[in-house]
């Protein structure tokens, strides 16, 4: 489980995405730019991407390894998401 000490949230609602993310973790790292979405199965994250020079894709910069991982974060951005929610 990450130790997840700040949450900050940017709303924007727009289309499916809902807002971006930016996590603190342990107090010493910030990861920006997560995204949340909402899909017609329910909310989903989308992690910082970069794009790769002479393709026609993006890769994802950092990205959670497990399942219960992923889910911490898309848990814990969601309720921050709803309190600030108007």
């Amino acid at each position: 489980m990450l130790n997840i000490t700040e949450i900050r949230i940017k709303k924007i609602n727009k289309g499916e995405l809902l807002a971006a993310a930016s996590i603190c973790i342990d107090n010493c790292f910030i990861l920006k730019e997560i995204k949340l979405l909402e899909g017609k199965n329910g909310r989903y994250i989308s992690m910082p991407k970069r794009k790769i020079k002479n393709k026609n894709y993006q890769q994802d910069l950092f990205y959670p390894i497990n399942n219960e991982t992923r889910l911490q974060l898309l848990e814990e951005i969601s309720k921050q998401y709803d309190s600030i929610k108007e």
